[in-house]
């Protein structure tokens, strides 16, 4: 085997984009969502499923559900990038100490 086909090998694996999917499970080594002090929540009945929160999140802690989107809390800083991009206002901010998770 050449180089040539053991590089294109080596591309084909890598994932679309340099993109890897969201975390599936914890790493207690890397949970980063200990220290935010507010949460996006999602009211289902605004949400259009535009799915702007999913891409935007730079942790890529949104899961696309059936109902909008899912949050892994464990992962999430709360930088409220996902409120700011959505066009329907369908996502807020809540104060964490309101959780008890």
């Amino acid at each position: 085997m050449g180089l040539r086909s053991e590089l294109l090998k080596v591309f084909e694996e890598l994932p679309f984009a340099g993109t890897y999917p969201s975390p599936q499970k914890c790493n207690e080594s890397q949970v980063t969502g200990n220290w935010k002090v507010q949460r996006p929540v999602v009211e289902t009945e605004k949400c259009t499923q535009c799915w702007q929160c999913w891409i935007f999140c730079p942790d890529a802690i949104i899961t696309r559900g059936e109902n909008g989107p899912e949050f892994f809390y464990r992962f999430c800083k709360g930088c409220a990038v996902c409120a700011n991009e959505c066009p329907t206002g369908a996502i807020t901010m809540v104060p964490e100490l309101e959780f008890e998770d």
